[in-house]
């Protein structure tokens, strides 16, 4: 078979023979989550997954790498945001969306899994506060048109004037909902995910995933009408398929943790409404 390219972190550990991988391995110098590609390969692996390497030596050999013309770009490489040189703002949006959509699995198992909170943060809030401005818009516009229908009978008799405020205040403010959510949304994922044993990196990792995951499918808000409903379902299905890549855990893991998190927001709706009911019944109560 052909060398093999090892690829750590998105930076080039050389070419090596199959040979020279399996010392590799056994010696530590190559780690099972290095990505490699050889021909005629379609995307890049993590090296646990090459079944067909020889039998490592007793002794581990460090050989020098084979010098040659560099590998090919990873088919999922590390979101394009990340690179060290990335492209002008919006090409770069615009591309680490597209591998996102198109190539989740290979994205998220060549997204770096630590780096810091920075990068990812400033995707999340940037995508999601233009879609979800677009939706918030979408809104207004019907509500203004319509009070009434789209907002509510206690709404339709609030000047046009109060309706635009509330929309721009939103609108406003999203960045701040935008910062707090991703960190209590990632805790509660990660939590989920560490009680059913899915949790192999730390919470960094889950918070990497879901901001690359659920800022890149709030794009679909700006579809008019059913673009929330996409969003929503778009965004559990690659949160689920980035957890899955990232933590290099069984699906089953990242399927159960987002169903535990299902869970425990309807109990919370469910008791907040049991308690409104009780207080209410409570005043209604000594008011009689």
């Amino acid at each position: 078979m052909g060398s093999i390219h090892i690829n750590r972190n998105r930076q080039s550990l050389g070419q090596y023979s199959d040979q020279e991988v399996a010392d590799g391995l056994q010696s530590g110098k190559f780690l099972p989550d290095d990505l490699g590609w050889q021909e005629p390969m379609e995307s890049w692996q993590p090296l646990s997954s090459f079944t067909n390497l020889p039998t490592a030596a007793e002794l581990p050999i460090i050989h020098a790498p084979i010098a040659s013309v560099p590998p090919p770009a990873p088919g999922g490489a590390a979101p394009v945001w990340e690179s060290p040189e990335p492209p002008p703002l919006l090409a770069a949006i615009a591309e680490t969306i597209k591998q996102v959509f198109s190539k989740p699995v290979e994205t998220f198992q060549a997204m770096p899994c630590e780096g810091g909170f920075g990068k990812p943060l400033k995707f999340y809030i940037l995508v999601a506060w233009a879609s979800s401005a677009a939706a918030i818009l979408y809104q207004a516009a019907a509500t203004l048109i319509n009070p009434a229908v789209f907002a509510g009978e206690e709404f339709k008799d609030l000047p046009k004037y109060g309706l635009a405020g509330v929309f721009v205040g939103l609108i406003i403010f999203m960045p701040v909902f935008l910062f707090l959510g991703s960190f209590i949304s990632s805790g509660m994922l990660h939590l989920a995910l560490m009680m059913v044993g899915g949790a192999k990196k730390p919470f960094e990792t889950t918070f990497r995933v879901l901001c690359y995951a659920s800022g890149s499918t709030s794009a679909l808000q700006l579809v008019p009408i059913c673009g929330g409903w996409l969003y929503s379902v778009a965004s559990l299905v690659y949160c689920v398929i980035g957890l899955k890549e990232a933590h290099r855990t069984e699906l089953w893991r990242p399927i159960l943790a987002v169903f535990l998190i299902f869970l425990l927001c309807c109990g919370a709706i469910f008791g907040f409404s049991a308690l409104a009911v009780w207080l209410g019944a409570s005043v209604l109560g000594v008011a009689k």
